[in-house]
């Protein structure tokens, strides 16, 4: 298995993780509120539905990360309510 990630890489996995729940949890409620799916919102530079695959993505792999015991930080609890 290979070596974990540095500390300040951990960090910088952990920021990217924070954002990339925070994105899907907007879009998340974007979509409750409108009755609608990522597909039906309007896009921003990034096509809004495949932004919002790129987050899923995102936190899968971290948790594989965190799974296979590869950062050298512990869990992460997120925070859905830092976005605006």
């Amino acid at each position: 298995m290979s070596d974990k990630f540095n500390i300040w890489d951990s960090i910088a996995l952990q920021d990217s993780v924070k954002l990339a729940l925070q994105l899907r949890a907007k879009i998340e409620d974007i979509c409750v509120a409108n009755q609608c799916t990522p597909k039906d919102l309007p896009d921003s530079l990034i096509p809004t539905h495949q932004l919002y695959m790129l987050a899923l993505s995102y936190e899968a792999t971290y948790n594989k990360i965190l799974e296979l015991e590869l950062v050298k930080t512990g869990n992460l609890k997120s925070n859905h309510n830092n976005i605006h």
